[in-house]
């Protein structure tokens, strides 16, 4: 890719190269033999001069490059951009950023590294009907799927990687597990669990489960 051997690429050349990869990406068949397109994505989503079409565009091929386990390895990186979007990207952006966490908490061995980052600082108001449904949605897929995946598989703090793990006070298992928080992620989530969006319900009854 462009962006890997040093010369600046338009918005318009990058849209089209990543619409190319995520076309391809459909098709898991692709992902194995596209594992060196990662790198390359990841460089130009976390890079601080990356417009917000190209981080679009890149998230969307990541997507798509995620939806299987495959290459599940390589987004460790990521995982604290995609982190800081969901606290402040555009909403197009933020919503794609979720959209691969999504896919990285589907995965028990991606768990411990979501636990480990520093958590959003919305990780408790991205929990209200007055947010955006499609953004409420995903966050509460992504809670569920990791709380769910801590319950089962006994994690603790000491379970996180060390290699990725931000301060103690400010890792996403703290923003989770903490006594100032947890009641308070309990309450949001008990009125999601009324939400008149069925897919959110049954979303937040998945978590509220695992309290």
């Amino acid at each position: 890719m462009a962006t890997r051997v040093g010369f600046a690429s338009s918005d318009t050349v990058v849209k089209a190269l990543t619409q190319t990869i995520s076309n391809m990406a459909v098709n898991e068949e692709n992902q194995k033999q596209m594992k060196d397109c990662i790198p390359a994505l990841i460089d130009m989503t976390v890079s601080e001069g990356t417009t917000e079409i190209a981080q679009l565009s890149s998230l969307q091929a990541l997507t798509n490059l995620s939806v299987t386990s495959t290459n599940h390895g390589q987004y460790t990186r990521l995982i604290q951009k995609l982190y800081e979007y969901v606290d402040g990207a555009p909403d197009s952006v933020r919503l794609q950023a979720l959209r691969v966490l999504v896919n990285l908490s589907c995965n028990e061995d991606m768990v411990p590294h979501l636990l480990a980052a520093k958590a959003p600082q919305c990780v408790l108001s991205l929990l209200s009907p007055a947010e955006d449904e499609n953004c409420v949605l995903r966050w509460t897929t992504i809670l569920a799927n990791v709380i769910h995946m801590v319950k089962e598989k006994g994690l603790t703090a000491a379970s996180l990687p060390v290699d990725s793990k931000a301060p103690s006070p400010e890792t996403m298992y703290t923003a989770l597990y903490s006594l100032q928080n947890v009641t308070q992620l309990r309450s949001k989530v008990f009125v999601l669990c009324r939400s008149a969006n069925e897919d959110i319900k049954t979303q937040a009854s998945r978590l509220y489960s695992c309290f």
